[in-house]
């Protein structure tokens, strides 16, 4: 497996999803953690466009997420932060796209690729501070401090994307309460995405998320969701802009004749 390097602390992608946002019907694009899922993607053909290669962190967005952990810690040590309530999604982790319980702790910072009958469908790779646990057809990861969520994996037993998202939905609403949706978005190249806010059922923490339904492989739907806390959601975008840019399909382990 390759290995990808993150500059310092990082955290949420549904990279998977903005993987095409490069035009995008619908509502308009958000800020923060949903605005970096559905607009700030490289990849597809935008990305390769300007010389980005699915798989890999560019430069710009390193330097950002270097900026962004800086910040980051040093908003940890405020008041406000200390004061505030927080989730941990390492306890509590949303069940947005299925039954984990049978997935196991991996090694973060190197790239898991996730297969269906020996062929790599989906790839992702999460910064080396981020706890995360593997399954069969399930990655999912969680930020050094638990208020960052993402899964990543396969959605079966679903007729299309919009069911697919209907399933999403189910998942987000079992561990959200109060849930308020955006206008949704569909990518020109046919990704659902879905984003808007809500309150952790358990600890009554305000979150915004973004999830979505994509073409993973022929024949094969992928899924992908974000949480992350509200309070510290401008603080996480670049690094979820990060680990989107690590994002790989099908297609892409066809086009990279170097990728393993």
């Amino acid at each position: 497996m390759r290995r990808l390097q993150f500059l310092g602390a990082a955290a949420l992608c549904l990279g998977v999803l903005a993987y095409e946002a490069t035009a995008q019907r619908g509502g308009a694009v958000r800020g923060g953690v949903r605005g970096a899922v559905v607009g700030g993607m490289v990849g597809g053909d935008e990305g390769r466009s300007t010389g980005a290669k699915v798989g890999v962190v560019t430069g710009a967005t390193r330097a950002a997420i270097g900026r962004e952990t800086e910040r980051r810690a040093n908003y940890q040590t405020t008041a406000e932060y200390r004061n505030a309530p927080r989730s941990n999604f390492e306890e509590t982790p949303p069940d947005v796209i299925g039954d984990t319980t049978a997935a196991v702790k991996s090694s973060s910072g190197e790239e898991v690729i996730i297969r269906k009958d020996g062929k790599a469908i989906m790839a992702i790779t999460f910064p080396t501070d981020w706890k995360q646990k593997t399954g069969e057809r399930a990655l999912l990861a969680v930020s050094k401090d638990g208020q960052a969520f993402a899964i990543i994996g396969t959605l079966d037993g679903v007729a299309d994307k919009k069911s697919g998202v209907k399933k999403l939905k189910e998942g987000l609403e079992k561990h959200l309460e109060g849930v308020k949706y955006d206008d949704p978005t569909e990518t020109k190249h046919g990704t659902l995405l879905i984003t808007g806010t809500g309150k952790g059922k358990k600890k009554g923490v305000d979150v915004v998320f973004a999830a979505g339904v994509f073409d993973a492989a022929k024949g094969q739907l992928g899924a992908a969701a974000f949480v992350v806390d509200a309070k510290i959601e401008d603080h996480y975008k670049d690094t979820i802009r990060g680990i989107c840019e690590t994002l790989r399909r099908g297609d892409d382990f066809a086009k990279d004749k170097g990728g393993k």
